[in-house]
């Protein structure tokens, strides 16, 4: 993973964790693949 991509990841899990208005159960890791998942090539 690039440093810029791992900033990304780390901006949103940020965003998420500090969402208000709904409780969010989320691992930094889980996020990470999925981001991943949605940039591959099939």
């Amino acid at each position: 993973m690039t440093q810029k991509s791992e900033h990304l990841v780390d901006l949103i899990f940020k965003k998420l964790i500090t969402y208000k208005n709904k409780k969010i159960f989320l691992e930094k890791e889980i996020l990470n693949e999925f981001i991943l998942s949605l940039f591959k090539d099939n």
